[in-house]
């Protein structure tokens, strides 16, 4: 009965020391024998004592609720996207941050650290730097490219230039671009390559120094983005993300595990190379579907079952996103599971008062060992079976919702979101272009 709400993060592991250049996918080579080397990152979850996000004074039924709204302003944001690539007219704008997932970089040299929103929907890895001529307020500090020896701004025939829409020639032939959001908000500056380092814990471990990684030195930031970060690292599918961007020196593999609220004193991962092979005999793959935009992450949803009992829902596509806090489901789709659920659960059923979530039960007088239901999500030939606290969050003390709203508005896609996705280590191969789900006890990986 118990159910996972916003997951918790602590304390970083990195372990060797690595020197990898990146493949860039630009001609640039990788580091001998770095494929056989990985690396591990921490993820901070906005709600994490540890976050400059968190707000002591929230209770845990109102993070849920911020967390519901993110969750259909984030959907928003990535049709928004989907629908500049595609050339389609916009008709209105977001009123919300939607990050989840922070993580620390380390620029330059020497290193200076700042924190970033880890974003799985978008590919360009940017800073706020000196001089910030016109930034967004925040209390997260800017990167200085006059302090650093590697900084080095990339000129306008570059490939890196070439691969980023909306860039142009500046000063001494340097590339400068725009970049916008789906929620309005956007960076402008200099596109430059700098050697990043992720740093180990305070335990006495080794970090991790890639040099020449393309980025975007921000002088002109607007719009929607929070206060507390200094700019975004796109781990997305497009040429310029950081995935793609260490590309051979890592495989093409990274993963990540979100470990569940209750995890008070373990972090959820972001790995790459081999830390980010996933395996097991619990294991499952399927095909990453190929997207209109080349950012996300899309698997083929071909049916939901309840405890074994399959639904009758249409076959589609569902991006798998780190970002989006609820699973998003088409309006019928989601009548189908909650019709299921109902009939499966011998709990009352009670409304929620605010609307946000549509299937809500009452869980006062519910035996002490009463189990709810497993819920599975058919990915092609990945059946991934969801425990209760994948697919239901306690909402309060007495009431126990599913973790699931309906897609609205113009919004046409589907989206796994992140409590879905907790304690599952999931991993990305983007040469073989598979996603694969295991699920472990992320706070013992």
């Amino acid at each position: 009965m118990a159910a996972s709400p916003l997951s918790l993060v602590s304390e970083l592991s990195l372990f060797g020391l690595l020197i990898l250049s990146p493949a860039l996918l630009f001609g640039l080579p990788s580091a001998a024998g770095a494929s056989s080397k990985g690396f591990t990152v921490e993820l901070i979850h906005r709600d994490s004592p540890k976050s400059p996000l968190y707000n002591h004074s929230q209770t845990h039924s109102n993070r849920l609720r911020a967390a519901a709204r993110r969750s259909r302003a984030r959907a928003e944001l990535l049709h928004r996207t989907l629908a500049r690539s595609e050339g389609r007219s916009l008709e209105s704008e977001l009123k919300r941050s939607t990050a989840e997932y922070l993580m620390a970089i380390n620029v330059g040299t020497p290193p200076k650290r700042i924190l970033t929103i880890a974003d799985t929907g978008s590919d360009l890895i940017w800073s706020n730097c000196e001089p910030c001529t016109s930034c967004f307020p925040s209390d997260a500090p800017h990167f200085d490219p006059s302090a650093s020896s590697t900084f080095r701004s990339l000129s306008c025939d570059s490939d890196p230039c070439a691969a980023l829409p909306g860039t142009a020639c500046g000063d001494n032939d340097s590339c400068t671009y725009v970049a916008s959001y789906g929620d309005g908000s956007q960076t402008s500056g200099t596109l430059a390559t700098e050697t990043f380092t992720f740093r180990a814990a305070a335990d006495g471990g080794s970090s991790v120094r890639v040099p020449s990684i393309s980025f975007g030195c921000s002088d002109d930031s607007e719009g929607l983005f929070d206060g507390h970060s200094g700019g975004i690292v796109g781990l997305g599918g497009g040429p310029l993300s950081l995935v793609s961007q260490l590309g051979s020196s890592i495989d093409g593999r990274f993963s990540y595990c979100l470990v569940s609220a209750g995890a008070n004193h373990s972090s959820s991962q972001l790995r790459f190379g081999a830390d980010a092979v996933v395996s097991g005999k619990n294991a499952v793959s399927t095909p990453l579907v190929p997207a209109l935009s080349g950012t996300f992450y899309v698997v083929t949803l071909d049916g939901i079952s309840v405890d074994g009992v399959d639904l009758p829902i249409e076959q589609g596509n569902i991006i798998v996103d780190s970002g989006t806090t609820l699973t998003l489901l088409a309006p019928a789709a989601l009548k189908s599971l909650s019709r299921q659920l109902e009939s499966s659960i011998s709990l009352p059923r009670v409304d929620d008062p605010q609307g946000t979530f549509t299937l809500c039960f009452d869980v006062h007088k519910a035996p002490r060992h009463f189990e709810f239901p497993d819920v599975t999500f058919h990915f092609g030939t990945a059946p991934v079976k969801l425990p209760a606290g994948n697919a239901f969050l306690q909402l309060d003390e007495g009431t126990v919702c599913l973790a699931m709203i309906p897609v609205t508005g113009s919004i046409t896609f589907a989206i796994f979101g992140n409590i879905a996705q907790q304690n599952f280590h999931i991993g990305y191969d983007l040469v073989e272009r598979t996603i694969t789900f295991a699920p472990t006890d992320c706070s013992l990986l």
